[in-house]
């Protein structure tokens, strides 16, 4: 729906209160302008000059009798909302409470008629339904996305329709709780030129496409991989395009781990490929991404990579760990898992999971000492 001039919506807040799998929910009176009957979160709009969480504060105390501070309050989902009438979209704020003082009431009879905990299992059964904004609100928080647009189409249900989806369309989601980590080490994502890329687990490249680039999963006794970080801060893989002097993708990767790393790899494993139907640093045509899972047997001295001109910090992480570090979402979590699968049974290399980070000493490392598993 197009609206002339500025966006002049509303912005409300909703406060979600569970305890043993119930969420509180409070049910609008027949004389309410808007959803009379249903179901709802304790809710409310902004006043001015407030902000949304001193709205939430405000609001749970005036429609349930209890007391919250801010600090009891997590923000679950911002979500844009348009409902199917004419009015303006508005935007939501889905507060979790943590813990409240006082047992929750009906205290605005005037505008509720009805408090109960319904099981956030089935909220299908809720008698009378739920307001489908809100339905689409815990069903966000639910999935786990904390940023969603709910925009109805004119003439649809204000309730939500019991079976029926919630029309949700999540947004994409930066990864926020890496943040200090990434601040700690100095490190940042590298941005997937073209992706998101098709991973193919295990499976050989096609005779008709092209392979483009070898890069390794390049394990430590300890389970942990190889990541590289420039001077930028910009982590990245060992590995690197094959170049046509290289007799096959795996001389790629040893000619390329020893260039950036110093490494010096032991036994390795074919993982799968990831098909990058843009090739956008190959002159746009479609390409295989190779990877490969390797033990480490050394890692000289740091020193300069003789392609860029840069020397690469050397930092060691989990795998599910370095993909998130990287970035690349899903599919770089697929690859991080497939390479850790086939590096334990078919190299030996044990499971390593956490969140410690080691930054390898510029020295170097002999892996068959034993060193660099700390």
């Amino acid at each position: 729906m197009t609206h002339e001039g500025r966006h002049h919506g509303a912005v409300d807040v909703h406060i979600v209160m569970i305890r043993r799998g119930q969420v509180l929910l409070l049910r609008r009176g027949p004389d309410a302008a808007y959803a009379p009957g249903l179901w709802t979160l304790p809710s409310g709009h902004l006043e001015a000059g407030e902000d949304v969480v001193a709205a939430a504060v405000r609001e749970v105390g005036e429609e349930t009798g209890v007391a919250l501070t801010r600090d009891l309050l997590r923000c679950d989902l911002v979500m844009q909302h348009q409902g199917p009438t004419e009015a303006p979209a508005r935007t939501g704020w889905f507060f979790r409470a943590l813990d409240w003082h006082g047992t929750p009431v009906n205290a605005e009879p005037h505008k509720h008629d009805g408090l109960m905990w319904a099981d956030l299992a089935d909220l299908d059964a809720v008698p009378d339904g739920l307001v489908a904004y809100v339905r689409a609100g815990l069903d966000a928080i639910a999935a786990g996305h904390p940023y969603a647009l709910h925009m109805q189409a004119p003439g649809g249900s204000v309730a939500h329709v019991p079976g029926k989806s919630s029309d949700l369309d999540p947004l994409h989601a930066a990864e926020h709780v890496l943040v200090p980590l990434r601040r700690r080490f100095g490190v940042r994502e590298w941005a997937r030129l073209g992706g998101p890329w098709t991973w193919h687990d295990g499976e050989p490249v096609p005779e008709t496409l092209p392979v483009r680039q070898s890069w390794g999963w390049l394990f430590a006794p300890d389970g942990r991989v190889l990541l590289l970080a420039a001077p930028s801060g910009v982590l990245n893989m060992p590995g690197g395009t094959v170049e046509p002097d290289d007799p096959d993708p795996l001389a790629t990767l040893v000619r390329e781990v020893d260039e950036e790393a110093g490494a010096v790899l032991g036994d390795t494993a074919y993982i799968g490929y990831l098909h990058d139907d843009k090739g956008i640093p190959y002159d746009g045509r479609p390409a295989a991404r190779i990877r490969t899972a390797a033990r480490i047997a050394t890692l000289g001295p740091a020193a300069v990579d003789p392609a860029i001109g840069v020397t690469w910090r050397r930092l060691l992480a989990a795998p599910r760990l370095a993909a998130a570090l990287l970035g690349g979402g899903e599919v770089a979590l697929a690859e991080a898992l497939a390479a850790q699968r086939v590096a334990h049974e078919q190299l030996g290399v044990p499971l390593a999971e956490g969140w410690d980070v080691t930054e390898l000493p510029a020295e170097g490392v002999d892996f068959r000492t034993g060193g660099g598993e700390g």
